[in-house]
């Protein structure tokens, strides 16, 4: 239980750092606004989205478990991946503090009138994947907390519980539009519409001292496995 715990407390802030995620988000308020089939298209965006994130979360799985049973403990590896992605994250954050959020209308133009609902749904799939595929600081976050739970102590119960929390906390920039839509209909587009400039606005400073949070915690976690602190 205690293994668990100490898992949860370490993954709770990488999980909500890479639910800042302003691309997606306005992917999907764009995405909900142009298709004919919006309910379905959302669905299929929210899958894609939970795809990619798997994706990466095996990697950083895969990475975690090759990497800490090929060397001794304390892992020295581990230890300069940890840094090794803190700084990349350092340098995104700044580049996007410094870099206006831009919109992804060039990477979806609705659907058919006549598309069928697979076919509308396979659409929104695609562009989710695609939307948290382009998110480097995401996948960057996605892929330490990946590693984190793979050599983590705690049960497999516990890892399976604190992957499904971490997936469902990256995935609120899906999930908060979609039940706004389904639950407030008739208000939805207003409320989204406003969401939508204000992140085009300042969705890139938002998220880039998110990133640079991250970052800096990461070169922490890293020097204290390195003895330095």
């Amino acid at each position: 239980m205690s293994g668990t715990l100490s898992l949860f407390t370490q993954i709770i802030p990488l999980a909500f750092g890479a639910a800042v995620s302003p691309t997606a988000l306005m992917g999907i308020i764009l995405l909900l606004s142009m298709s004919k089939k919006p309910k379905i298209s959302g669905m299929g965006y929210y899958a894609g989205s939970i795809i990619m994130v798997l994706i990466v979360l095996a990697v950083g799985f895969l990475l975690g478990n090759g990497v800490s049973s090929a060397t001794p403990h304390p892992n020295p590896l581990l230890a300069s991946i940890d840094l090794i992605l803190g700084v990349i994250l350092l340098v995104m954050g700044i580049i996007r503090i410094l870099r206006p959020q831009k919109s992804p209308k060039h990477r979806f133009n609705g659907e058919h009138t006549d598309s069928s609902s697979i076919s509308v749904f396979l659409k929104g799939l695609s562009f989710g994947f695609v939307m948290f595929f382009i998110n480097f600081s995401t996948t960057i976050i996605v892929l330490e907390a990946g590693k984190l739970i793979a050599t983590s102590s705690a049960p497999i119960t516990g890892k399976v519980i604190v992957s499904v929390i971490l997936i469902l906390i990256t995935l609120l920039v899906c999930e908060i539009p979609l039940l706004i839509y389904l639950l407030l209909p008739n208000r939805s587009e207003k409320i989204l519409s406003k969401i939508n400039v204000w992140m085009q606005k300042n969705g890139h400073i938002l998220m880039g001292i998110v990133i640079l949070a991250i970052g800096l915690y990461l070169l922490w976690i890293g020097s204290i496995k390195f003895g330095l602190i």
